[in-house]
């Protein structure tokens, strides 16, 4: 099964890669990009059933991959 994890700020949470991106876009002339959002994308391959796979990923996610404080993720099954 492959599974992807998708991880951003929380709502009224700086970016600061983003933040950078859009203050260096200014710089040089594009004024006219009024937000930007940065996400961090997770592919796993694993060889559990559907929801051994999600259980075992959402555990990973929540332990490892996350601050729970200023991220959230989404779970998505990418499986052909």
């Amino acid at each position: 099964m492959k599974v992807k994890v998708q991880i951003k700020y929380l709502p009224n949470v700086e970016d600061p890669e983003a933040l950078s991106i859009k203050r260096n876009l200014e710089l040089i002339g594009y004024e006219g990009i009024k937000n930007i959002y940065s996400y961090k994308i997770y592919e796993f391959e694993t060889s559990l059933d559907r929801e051994d796979s999600i259980s075992e990923i959402r555990e990973i996610a929540e332990k490892l991959l996350t601050n729970p404080v200023i991220q959230e993720y989404k779970i998505e099954d990418i499986s052909e």
